[in-house]
């Protein structure tokens, strides 16, 4: 007969807990919910730096449903709504 070895249980560490939010993300999420959205020189405003579609991805992985809506002649809004 085989002999049964103990087992070890680790517990797992939740890393949201430990992880503070980025204040740059948190900005970059109040812009593109406002009613109008944001253009991508709202985004530099606050200190993004990169195009405004990465602005996008970050919304979508928080959970937001993202859009681009350009209008003849006016500038590019980006927009994320709750899903």
């Amino acid at each position: 007969m085989m002999s049964k070895k103990p087992t070890k249980t680790v517990a797992k560490v939740s890393t949201k807990a430990t992880k503070k939010p980025n204040e740059l993300h948190e900005k970059l999420i109040a812009l593109l919910t406002r009613k109008d959205g944001a253009t991508m020189h709202d985004t530099w405003n606050v200190g993004f730096e990169y195009p405004a579609m990465l602005a996008l991805k970050i919304a979508e992985r928080r959970g937001y449903k993202t859009s681009v809506v350009k209008k003849k002649g006016e500038l590019s809004r980006y927009i994320a709504k709750r899903a």
